[in-house]
């Protein structure tokens, strides 16, 4: 998609119709309170296409305090127009994503320093690439890329088996055919837990789990040391520092993509 385009078009009628597009000018960047900055990459490749002079003084995933300035830039005001809103846009946006995952990454590693904090593939469709990005700004993971990437079993997987002997057979046929690859498993209960780890489970994802069956869970790891569990389901900033206490070895969670942009402010003014 051409960001630029998408939000600039054909004309700028009203840096046109004020006669103003031949003016040289000066824009700035700052945030209205503090921030993990996350964009960078998306708003350089906008002020590059323009051919405007800038310079950056922060880079992703640095943490930029209120009022202090990130980017500066100068060319013609037609230009800076053209740049203004979109390159806001994915400040406001990535950095608001970024900022809330670095806010669950801390609170749950002050609790668990070996944890990871992961987000699922709830994105919204078209800006993946860029929600992803922010999560890792921000010390997150991405849990899933996509179907391509990595292997999860859900219920939903799990309704096309009849009987256990089919669903094992195919279990084992899928762990030989990619080796290399991790084999999760959505489970909801203890006993469901413990069969599929019975059955070569890598990972146990516990969705919406109570926080005693959770921790049952955990103990399955003295049976299968290689058993890496995951909980996941309505966790948030106000809650994920209980789940990081039970031993899971990493969150799951949608939350940051929820997160509320934040403030940028950018002024723009006649170059003297």
């Amino acid at each position: 998609m051409d960001l630029l385009f998408e939000d600039a078009g054909y004309f700028d009628l009203t840096t046109y119709g004020l006669g103003i597009g031949e003016k040289k000018g000066v824009m700035s960047f700052a945030p209205k309170a503090e921030i993990v900055l996350c964009g960078v990459d998306e708003v350089r490749t906008i002020l590059n296409n323009l051919e405007i002079q800038h310079t950056f003084f922060k880079k992703n995933g640095e943490k930029v305090m209120a009022q202090e300035v990130i980017l500066e830039c100068k060319a013609e005001a037609s230009k800076l127009h053209k740049a203004w809103k979109i390159s806001q846009n994915i400040f406001e946006y990535m950095s608001g994503i970024a900022t809330y995952t670095h806010k669950m990454v801390t609170l749950a590693k002050e609790v668990n320093p070996n944890i990871s904090v992961s987000t699922t593939r709830k994105n919204f469709p078209t800006a993946k690439e860029l929600m992803l990005k922010a999560v890792i700004c921000g010390g997150g993971a991405p849990h899933r890329i996509g179907l391509f990437d990595s292997i999860l079993i859900f219920e939903q997987h799990l309704n096309f088996f009849s009987d256990k002997a089919e669903l094992e057979k195919s279990f084992k046929k899928l762990k030989y055919a990619f080796i290399e690859k991790k084999v999760a498993v959505e489970v909801e209960s203890f006993e469901q837990a413990l069969y599929f780890a019975s059955l070569g489970a890598d990972i146990l994802q516990c969705e919406k789990m109570e926080y005693e069956t959770l921790k049952k869970c955990i103990t399955l790891k003295e049976q299968y040391p290689h058993l890496l569990l995951s909980a996941t389901g309505g966790i948030n900033e106000s809650n994920i520092a209980e789940f990081a206490k039970c031993g899971v070895d990493f969150i799951v969670t949608s939350s940051p993509y929820h997160a509320k942009p934040l403030d940028i402010k950018v002024t723009i003014k006649e170059a003297l």
